[in-house]
């Protein structure tokens, strides 16, 4: 099973006797690196122009000591300008029993508008069984009830299906929903997952990607970064220590942990603060990384009374432990957020082409060297966020105070 190690044993799809356990990759023989020093890189187009996905593959591969082959991930923004209004719901089922499973319960619940087999490649240096990768363009019907609800948005709506099927639906599980997004992951190196997707064929205004070494969860497929819901995907390097609080308030909150990451608990605590609570990036990023009482006392009467009301009613959200991330969303414009612990125990670096028209964000300035020599860089403050937007430009630094501009 791609997704559960207590499957029953099956033959996968050339035919060979396989046994669940398979589906966990275990660490190469004779591997050294540094636990927990994953790899994370990113770009957006800031003309809103389409990047081809050989210059994210060579900024993530780049970094190889970061990575041991437990898993890697790629995320693609404006991945489909013909069906850019449609849900893309991407899944790996393990059999066609699991492609079954998903299109009966589908059935009624959502318009399926097209859909597809996600190229892979037969042959690959990733030792088989892989999953069934397919997709499914879908629009929210308008009368739609879910469990007697009927006043559930469009968004929050599709969110249950998302995560029902992935707690309920055997053989199957969604690893992408967003609008003009998808994701492609696996257990391998990021050099083997971007050829088995061949991502070369595809192109976008926006990547993301990851190269990963568990640290406190077992390698399997679904569970490689980048995770996702909705339009959100969030890649992670470190290791949240408050994962037991934070996971509290997301499933207080109607989410449910089925990927049992601490990764995935942070992306829905993007979703919860920035799409459900409305506050603004700034802010949602201020909240997982906030300043310190004693750095708060400093700040102007205004902002320090907002910077005491944020850490006093969301302090649940307060991400503990070392990390660096780097999240994209789709809605309601290209965005590319890149933010840091606030005492900057895991690297990131940031990056503008020449002539302003790319912007990056890695792990290591290699990565953003290898495919823009003369890229203008800099290191983002602790605790102090990114933000790019497709056709703005760089709206934060990460340099600025914590609250320059901000209106809530």
């Amino acid at each position: 099973m791609i997704h559960r190690k207590d499957r029953r044993d099956r033959t996968d799809r050339l035919g060979a006797p396989v046994r669940a356990e398979n589906y966990i990759a275990s660490s190469p023989p004779g591997w050294q690196g540094q636990l927990g020093g994953c790899g994370i890189a990113s770009l957006i187009s800031l003309k809103g122009e389409r990047i081809g996905g050989e210059r994210i593959t060579r900024m993530l591969t780049i970094m190889e000591e970061r990575e041991n082959g437990l898993g890697a991930g790629y995320a693609c923004y404006g991945l489909f300008p013909d069906r850019s209004d449609q849900y893309c719901l991407q899944f790996f089922f393990d059999d066609e029993e699991g492609k079954r499973n998903v299109e009966d319960f589908l059935q009624g619940r959502l318009d399926i508008m097209h859909d597809e087999v996600v190229f892979i490649k037969e042959r690959s240096t990733i030792s088989p069984p892989y999953p069934i990768v397919w997709r499914y363009f879908v629009d929210v019907p308008e009368n739609r009830v879910w469990r007697g609800d009927r006043d559930l948005g469009e968004e929050d709506y599709l969110v249950e299906i998302v995560q029902h099927i992935n707690a309920n639906v055997p053989n199957a599980f969604c690893v992408s929903s967003g609008k003009d997004m998808a994701v492609f992951k696996g257990n391998g190196y990021s050099y083997e997952i971007a050829d088995l997707y061949d991502l070369d064929r595809y192109s976008g205004t926006m990547w993301l990607s990851h190269s990963r070494f568990p640290t406190n969860s077992p390698a399997w497929w679904a569970g490689a970064h980048p995770l996702s819901l909705l339009d959100w995907g969030v890649c992670h390097n470190g290791e949240i220590t408050s994962y037991g609080v934070n996971r509290k308030l997301v499933e207080m909150n109607g989410y449910r942990c089925t990927v049992l990451t601490d990764t995935e608990v942070v992306t829905y605590l993007w979703d919860l603060l920035v799409r459900r609570n409305r506050l603004p990036i700034e802010v949602a990023a201020f909240v997982m990384a906030p300043s310190t009482y004693q750095e708060i006392c400093l700040l102007p009467p205004a902002e320090r009374r907002l910077a005491e009301w944020l850490r006093i009613t969301y302090k649940e959200a307060f991400l503990n432990g070392p990390f660096s991330i780097i999240v994209g969303r789709s809605r309601p414009e290209t965005t590319l957020i890149a933010l840091a612990d606030r005492k900057k125990l895991r690297p990131m670096i940031a990056g503008l082409s020449p002539d302003d028209g790319v912007a990056y964000c890695a792990s290591e300035e290699s990565a953003i060297r290898i495919v823009e020599p003369d890229a203008r860089t800099w290191a983002p403050g602790a605790g102090n966020p990114f933000i790019a937007v497709a056709g703005k430009g760089v709206l934060r630094r990460g340099t600025e105070p914590s609250f320059q501009g901000v209106r809530v």
